[in-house]
């Protein structure tokens, strides 16, 4: 007589489908739950930077032309070069120092997540040759770094600070009027929460800071753009 050959299959599928059932149901859960996470820290995180940009505003408020844009992950602060910086130099304007004090003093109340990066930008107008800057990036460069240096001698942690130049290679605009490369000469410095960005590689990080100031007074030649 053969042996008969027991079937589990009937008993597996009926124990596997109310366990699939229960796995989907979970899974669907936490992926609500997830989801419902992601959105109330997205909303407060707009909050956040909501107030760091009105707070921002009414530091630099004095200043003109300057632009305060709220993004996801922080701010972006724009100043004209030409309200930061006399014609032809690196160095800031006596006239400037008292409002980015107030900014600086804003910087430090944020958590200590925050990276603060400051960007130069210039026109495609060349810098005169043999003069004390060889090019616009390194024109561009200094002046970011008259501004970090400023806000670090204002008690802020050095190690939140990088500064990066770009020369004239990120415009806002053609340089073809006069408005338009005036619109191009600026700096930005833009705030963001460390989770969510590194520095640019390109930054020169808080301990060159210092020496790399000492340049920066100093001033360049005719042909440059301001």
């Amino acid at each position: 007589m053969k042996k008969k050959k027991l079937d589990f299959s009937a008993a597996m599928t009926a124990y596997l489908m109310p366990y699939i059932g229960v796995m989907t149901i979970l899974c669907i859960f936490f992926l609500i739950q997830y989801a419902d996470y992601s959105e109330r820290l997205k909303k407060k995180n707009a909050e956040r930077n909501e107030n760091i940009a009105l707070e921002v505003k009414e530091d630099l408020k004095d200043m003109e032309n300057v632009k305060v844009e709220v993004m996801e992950d922080g701010i972006k602060v724009t100043l004209p070069s030409s309200v930061v910086f006399d014609l032809s130099v690196a160095r800031l304007k006596d006239a400037a120092l008292p409002t980015l004090q107030n900014f600086a003093e804003s910087i430090k109340k944020l958590d200590a997540l925050y990276l603060v990066t400051v960007e130069g930008h210039t026109d495609n107008a060349p810098v005169f040759y043999g003069g004390d800057f060889s090019s616009n990036w390194e024109l561009s460069l200094y002046r970011a770094i008259s501004v970090v240096d400023f806000l670090v001698q204002q008690g802020n942690d050095p190690g939140r600070f990088a500064a990066a130049g770009h020369g004239e290679f990120k415009p806002l605009f053609a340089n073809d009027t006069p408005e338009h490369q005036a619109e191009n000469r600026r700096v930005e410095i833009i705030i963001r929460r460390k989770t969510t960005a590194a520095a640019p590689v390109t930054a020169i990080a808080g301990a060159a800071l210092v020496p790399a100031a000492n340049k920066a007074a100093g001033k360049a030649d005719q042909g440059e753009p301001i």
